[in-house]
Parts: structure tokens; C-alpha cells; sequence
């Protein structure tokens, strides 16, 4: 899915959402020298593989939250976490380094992928690329894990 059919399917369903286009962005330092809107809402996405690269995880979290990946491979229960290629990036959610955030699942055709987002974010607005990393949304976490479900994609909060 790109940006035009994921802000088509949050509208269809009634998801309240605000977005920004903004020239694109590749980290959390680029996205804060925007002066979007929405103070505490900035995230950081990680795309991660198994060490049998059987098991693959969006997670994201606070911008400024540091991850610890044995703390994050202890919560999820796998073997040791590494960051995931740009090949599988590619070849799995369909979209380049920066774009990366919960939507690019919508793109998994075979569900490999599982969402995990800060439980931080239960209430209060997040930010999400809509797999372009020249435009932020905010919205609510509890309504992309929603949307992600409907979709067939394994979502859920993550206590880090």
C-alpha cells in the first residue's frame, strides 16, 4: 500500500489522523528539525530478524527511548535480534530505509511481520510514516493496531 491508499483505508474506516508532507527524512534527528506538531508523539522504528531469520518485528518506540535488543529479544521470546537487510525491507513491506513504521506490514502479503508498539503510546496521538518518508500522520496507537488486525497483520503493544 502506498500513502494515497493508506490515508483512503484510515478515512473509509473513520480514523481520525492528521498528516504532514515534508521533504524525506531517514532519522529521528532529520524528523525533529521539522517542527511537527504533537509534542511526545515522535517515534523510532526498528526492523528486526531472528537470528534463523525465521521471525521478522517492526517495533516501535519513543523517539528518544533507548532499545536494548536482548531486553526486546527477552520480551518476544526468540533467539538473538539483529536488524533486518535492506533486501528484506524491500522484498517483504515494499518500501526503503526511512520509511519504516507499523503501516509497512500492509504490504506483507504473507504476514511474517509483527508489529510491536511502545505501550507508551496506549494514550496520546503517535507519529507514522504512511510507507513514505516524505509525509507524517498522527494518530492513535490503539487505531493502528485496530487497523493492522482487521488487515490480518499480528499487532499488539510491547512494555519496554
Amino acid at each position: 500500500m502506498d500513502k494515497s491508499q493508506i490515508v483512503e483505508m484510515l478515512r473509509s474506516k473513520g480514523i481520525e489522523f492528521e498528516i504532514y508532507e515534508h521533504r524525506p527524512i531517514t532519522s529521528v534527528e532529520e524528523s525533529k528539525q521539522l517542527g511537527l506538531p504533537h509534542e511526545g508523539a515522535g517515534t523510532k522504528n526498528f526492523f528486526l530478524r531472528d537470528k534463523k531469520k525465521r521471525n521478522y518485528f517492526i517495533i516501535t518506540t519513543k523517539e528518544d527511548k533507548p532499545v536494548d535488543l536482548k531486553e526486546v529479544r527477552q520480551i518476544l521470546g526468540t533467539t538473538a535480534l539483529s536488524f533486518a537487510s535492506e533486501e528484506d525491507m524491500d522484498r517483504m513491506l515494499g518500501i526503503i530505509t526511512g520509511a519504516v513504521g507499523p503501516f509497512a506490514v500492509l504490504n506483507d502479503e504473507e504476514h511474517k511481520v509483527k508489529v510491536y508498539i511502545d505501550g507508551e503510546y496506549r494514550t496520546g496521538l503517535m507519529d507514522a510514516h504512511p510507507n513514505d518518508n516524505g509525509a507524517t500522520m498522527f494518530l492513535k496507537a490503539d487505531d493502528v493496531i485496530r487497523l493492522l488486525r482487521e488487515a490480518g497483520a499480528q499487532a499488539d503493544y510491547i512494555e519496554l
